[in-house]
């Protein structure tokens, strides 16, 4: 299904062919000095691919990759022991924001946590990420929290 602007994009699991153009978007969200080499990220990229309730999504266009997203299910013993969905690394590439990319990566993730069952799906955003910020509000999501980082170097 095509949004105007947009055409359609494809959201699927991420596969070894992706690992550029990943490491591209990544360096549009953090600091692209702090990305791994090729040969580490292969690396990581198999990990998550062998990890239980982790899916490492891209949302293609035009046969480009212009986004991605990771999602986590994690088990629990509140909630009747239902587990819940954080959303981690979401980037749309910049020629590509506000033209559907993101609604449509966060859509394939709600679908993925209510087949797993999940009772929440939850992210955080750095601060300084306002677009970001009014982006998930018009999806959906309300600010809940406040969150805290502790960085282990």
């Amino acid at each position: 299904m095509a949004e105007p602007g947009v055409g359609p994009v494809l959201v699927r699991d991420t596969a070894q062919a992706d690992l550029p153009a990943l490491l591209r978007l990544y360096g549009q969200l953090g600091d692209p000095d702090a990305l791994p080499d090729i040969a580490t990220a292969a690396g990581a990229l198999a990990a998550i691919g062998a990890q239980s309730g982790m899916h490492l999504l891209v949302a293609e266009l035009g046969g480009q990759v212009v986004g991605t997203v990771t999602l986590v299910v994690v088990p629990n013993l509140t909630h009747f022991a239902r587990p819940w969905a954080q959303v981690e690394n979401m980037v749309v590439d910049q020629t590509h924001r506000s033209g559907g990319v993101g609604r449509r990566l966060l859509d394939r993730c709600k679908e993925l946590a209510r087949d797993a069952g999940c009772y929440k799906l939850q992210l955080q955003s750095a601060n300084q990420r306002d677009g970001a910020h009014r982006f998930y509000e018009m999806y959906g999501f309300a600010p809940s929290s406040v969150g805290f980082r502790l960085y282990l170097h």
